[in-house]
């Protein structure tokens, strides 16, 4: 849909006051709506005359200033127009001082803008043009899509809920209770699918992982989130056992050579870092277990 404004104007409105003239030229004369257009103004005076231009106010909404540039003898002020129809701009006063001091006044004519429209083939304001109306689905097909995504996603809501609220499994509730008896479930888990030296990456990351976990829920601090160096830092603080802290700490820089650098390491190894994982479990579990008591987490103890 266009919207094409023709503005007509009076091209030119010169004033003579005592040998003195202005001058209005409009940069174009037919301008879409809201299009950007200049109005220039010349003064001609005697010599040592100086003219002073306004800073042009407008208030009426169907019109908006977007830009005034004063120069020494002329100014350029740039115009939108917004509404359809006659728009009749007043005269623009510039006063200027003589070199006597003596203050005068030049105006410019009055400025008639026709605006013109083709939407419906009749003159409308594009701001009264009302918002479309909500389009209201009433094919029945439409309504049983409706209900089956509604039935769907409660069906998925259900299924998550399920799966958060299922029952631990009798074999496993120990392991949810201490720390130690969950790692060294997860480690004979990882004896028991074999070593691949061709993957020794993921079984390095699988075996950094039950370790930072085992620390994270035995002393209470995010060993998950954190890298090497920061557990190096803060394991020493939560153990009196600073041969442990060192011990974890080399085994999980070693970890780390697996699996960011690509370092290659044979089945006697990993079973020997296997082992050691599971000492160093045996050696930090709480000095007792507190059984018949659901949610009580003994590192917390500590």
């Amino acid at each position: 849909m266009r919207v094409i404004a023709s503005a007509i104007f009076f091209l030119m409105s010169v004033l003579q006051a005592q040998g003195t003239a202005i001058t209005a030229h409009w940069s174009a004369d037919t301008v879409l709506v809201g299009q950007p257009v200049r109005l220039r103004l010349v003064v001609d005076l005697a010599p040592g005359a100086v003219p002073h231009f306004p800073q042009l106010e407008i208030a009426d909404p169907v019109v908006s200033l977007l830009e005034t540039k004063l120069g020494p003898r002329s100014a350029e002020y740039l115009f939108s127009f917004w509404e359809l129809g006659r728009i009749v701009l007043p005269g623009i006063p510039v006063k200027y001082v003589l070199p006597d001091g003596s203050e005068h006044l030049l105006e410019t004519d009055s400025l008639a803008v026709y605006v013109v429209t083709s939407l419906t083939g009749e003159e409308q304001d594009i701001r009264n043009i009302k918002s479309m109306l909500p389009v209201i689905l009433t094919d029945p097909r439409t309504q049983l899509l409706q209900a089956l995504l509604l039935i769907l996603v409660l069906g998925v809501m259900v299924l998550i809920w399920r799966r958060r609220t299922t029952p631990i499994a009798a074999g496993n509730k120990g392991s949810r209770l201490y720390p130690d008896r969950a790692a060294l479930d997860d480690l004979a888990g990882l004896r028991e699918q074999g070593y691949d030296q061709a993957r020794a990456d993921e079984h390095y990351l699988e075996l950094s992982r039950i370790l930072r976990c085992y620390l994270e829920r035995r002393y209470l601090f995010r060993a998950l989130e954190m890298t090497t160096s920061e557990i190096q830092r803060v394991l020493p603080r939560k153990t009196d056992d600073l041969e442990i802290a060192n011990l974890v700490g080399q085994l999980l820089e070693l970890a780390d050579l697996v699996k960011f650098a690509g370092r290659s390491q044979d089945r006697r190894q990993w079973n020997y870092d296997l082992e050691l994982v599971a000492s160093i479990i045996r050696r930090t579990r709480p000095a007792f277990q507190v059984e018949g008591r659901p949610g009580l987490n003994p590192g917390a103890l500590n």
